[in-house]
């Protein structure tokens, strides 16, 4: 049995004891314990079974016992004790690769005794730094640092026997604020692989420690602990009052709430990449040498720069609308502090920095040692501490890709170094702008930042590190808070509950939102906006009936709504129930008379339903609501033609062909002239219709078909339209 075959029984085991299936927990077992060999273990195992069918054997004869569920609640505990140590028995001898090496290598080794010799090391680098300002520059004590994060990490938390030494480390003055933030990782980083009452009591010890760095990362360790293991929490009522007393604290459920929609927000990570992949880059690219010339990119550092921008660069996105909209949304995603550079810096870990794993995961500080090598022999912008300090509290980068970014400076052109350096401070300190006016207004915002670029940095370890696969991901899970058992017992609260319902629904994740709107709608059903964001999601998911169900419920409470009414008109006219949209367009128009959408949206109603007279009026109206409205020129044009209003309809096609050269005005341009005796003008736009690049003979064939009904009804002998057809093609080959 290999390690994922180990870890996938783990998981099995874990899904019946959620599910209170406990023989079947304790079969799974058995075949792990037989293989581990372990005595000990084998020994376990019977006892719980035992133990067990006792307390069925107890049951079945009725017996009262007052402790039952509390014996059978410690047994579960037991039994996922026991898959846990089994497990992690396994992984070590079995697993392959560099972690699992690691952990065979370190697992006698005392973290006491490296505590010691680190504290130790420490002490003598601080008064040496009295004289040399480099002496934190120490190996012994990096690969101190190092062994302390690996055996935190590493040891199997259910055997913690050092948890007082650990708990000692962030009381510990003498020890730098990014070694203990880096300590929290290994804690966060071990609970991704192994539960641990120890670990996650001492996150909630930590989520009040003054420094903001280890508390803001406890408290992100800590909520992707409780969403792992949420099905073990009703076990431990200890750590739940705990986490509920937190949440008592000032501010805590407000930044908890926050750091919550943070975690749901990695979802959005691989689609901002592939969009940056698939529509943004390509678009740039093609766009560059146009780029260069009209931005003047040779002489855009000069004194200019100083200056009013070029009147040209505002006008520079018209020729791509589609790219301007894309990077709107780009820029609207960092501000919103999603993680938008996972592609770019994905390819910047080669370095050998990466190849200790808590290098991923340590603050950025600009007095690091690899920072300062990295910047060693540059000129003046990258030795600028400002620029250096500015790039550690910038919350637009994650920590590692800070680090990615230092340590390909050295690696640069020195014309794009140059650039770069430039560029970059002008655009920190308008980050700093922005990050002083969100401190100013936002509580906890120090926090926030920190947790996100946290969450960013686990992200990329546990997806781009060479051996992710070795790593339990955190983000392979949904993020469905609201279903979990921790959150619906201690932040299912209406603003929670809220908060990431509308966070899904603005980002089109209308599935989830629903979830969360019904749960709402539960507690409060004559909320409007809830039932009219319930309909709407139906409807987005294309589940028309639910959501007419919901709109004429929201319909009920506000009979003055026409944002309701059309929208009720809309989901009609899917179920191709014309009559009722018609209805519902109308009472729409009678609340507001003027509204374009809704003459347009009648006018389309009546057409289909082929009543061509009243549909002219209304498109007519939208006309001259806005005699720009290009749109209403079409059907105008085919209402006239079916009226046998021909001079009318050529009039508007006419129109429209100066403006697109579209096939079915082309097409139907021809029918108008067919009509009005002039066949050799209407075989010409026939021919021009074929001609056009997205059409084909085959296609206009089966178009013209759809019409022959209207070319009889105006008077097109049936005998002359085979004719015509093959005059076109005939045409075609000429």
């Amino acid at each position: 049995m290999n390690a994922q075959e180990i870890k996938n029984k783990h998981h099995q085991i874990c899904q019946a004891l959620a599910g209170k299936r406990i023989k079947d927990s304790l079969d799974l077992i058995l075949d792990l314990v037989k293989l581990s060999h372990d005595g000990d273990l084998i020994d376990a195992q019977y006892n719980l079974e035992f133990t067990y069918k006792n307390i069925l054997k107890y049951t079945v004869e009725g017996i009262s016992d007052p402790e039952r569920q509390s014996v059978y609640n410690h047994l579960i505990k037991d039994v996922y004790n026991l898959a846990d140590k089994t497990t992690d028995n396994l992984l070590s001898r079995y697993g392959s690769g560099g972690i699992f090496e690691l952990r065979r290598d370190l697992k006698e080794h005392p973290l006491n005794q490296s505590i010691e010799e680190y504290l130790s090391t420490l002490a003598g680098i601080e008064l040496k730094k009295m004289v040399d300002a480099n002496a934190e520059n120490n190996e012994e004590l990096r690969n101190q640092r190092l062994l302390i994060f690996q055996l935190i990490w590493i040891k199997p938390s259910h055997v913690v026997t050092d948890i007082n030494q650990i708990k000692s480390l962030f009381k510990n003055q003498q020890i730098p604020w990014y070694d203990k933030a880096l300590y929290v990782s290994a804690v966060t980083l071990s609970l991704t692989h192994c539960f641990s009452t120890e670990y996650i009591q001492l996150l909630m010890d930590l989520i009040k420690h003054p420094d903001d760095q280890v508390s803001a990362r406890a408290t992100t360790g800590l909520l992707l602990a409780l969403f792992k293991y949420d099905t073990r929490l009703s076990l431990y009522p200890d750590l739940f009052t705990r986490f509920f007393l937190l949440l008592e604290e000032k501010g805590m459920q407000t930044l908890i709430q926050s750091i919550t929609i943070q975690l749901i927000r990695t979802r959005e990570t691989e689609r901002i990449s592939q969009t940056l992949k698939d529509e943004i880059l390509p678009e740039v690219v093609k766009m560059h040498p146009k780029l260069k010339d009209k931005l003047d990119l040779e002489n855009l550092l000069g004194d200019s720069m100083h200056e009013d921008k070029n009147p040209e660069w505002e006008d520079f996105f018209k020729d791509s609308p589609t790219l301007m909209n894309k990077l709107e949304e780009l820029t609207q995603w960092q501000l919103e502090g999603a993680d938008v550079f996972l592609s770019t810096f994905k390819m910047l870990k080669h370095f050998s920095f990466f190849n200790q794993i808590p290098n991923w995961l340590i603050p950025f500080y600009p007095g690091h040692p690899e920072v300062k090598k990295a910047l060693e022999h540059e000129d003046d912008v990258f030795k600028n501490e400002s620029l250096l300090d500015s790039l550690g509290e910038s919350r637009f980068l994650c920590n590692s890709d800070k680090y990615s970014l230092i340590l390909s400076v050295p690696h640069m052109p020195s014309m794009q170094k140059d650039l770069m350096g430039q560029m970059f401070s002008s655009e920190l300190q308008q980050m700093a702008d922005i990050e002083k006016d969100e401190k100013a207004l936002q509580a906890h915002q120090e926090k926030l930042v920190i947790s996100n670029q946290f969450i960013q940095d686990l992200y990329r370890l546990l997806r781009v590190h060479p051996h992710k696969h070795q790593f339990e991901d955190f983000f392979n899970q949904r993020m469905d808070f609201h279903n979990k058992w921790f959150f619906k017992q201690s932040l299912a609260d209406h603003s929670s509950l809220r908060e990431i319902g509308e966070y899904y629904f603005k980002k089109n994740y209308f599935e989830d939102a629903l979830e969360i709107f019904n749960l709402i709608h539960e507690k409060q059903p004559e909320a409007k906006e809830i039932i009219q964001k319930l309909a709407y999601s139906h409807q987005q998911l294309d589940e028309y009936e639910q959501a007419i169900n919901f709109y004429l419920q929201a319909d009920l409470i506000d009979a003055q709504s026409t944002w309701t009414k059309k929208k009720i008109a809309l989901c009609y006219h899917h179920l191709k129930n014309l009559d009722k949209a018609l209805q519902y367009y109308k009472e729409a128009e009678s609340l507001a008379p003027d509204n374009l959408h809704t003459q347009a949206s009648i006018g389309h109603c009546l057409l289909e339903i082929k009543d061509f007279e009243q549909a002219l009026k209304y498109y007519f109206k939208v006309e001259y609501l806005d005699p720009a409205h290009k749109k209403a020129w079409r059907p105008i044009a085919w209402c006239s033609f079916v009226l046998g209003k021909f001079d009318q309809a050529e009039k508007y096609y006419h129109k429209l062909l100066v403006s697109e050269k579209n096939k079915h005005d082309l097409m139907n341009l021809g029918h108008v002239l067919w009509c009005k005796k002039e066949r050799k003008e209407a075989l010409s736009y026939y021919q021009k219709s074929i001609r056009q690049p997205d059409h084909s003979i085959h296609d206009f064939m089966e178009t013209f078909n759809e019409d022959i009904s209207y070319l009889k009804a105006h008077g097109i002998d049936a005998a002359d339209i085979p004719i015509m057809l093959d005059q076109v093609r005939y045409s075609l080959e000429s």
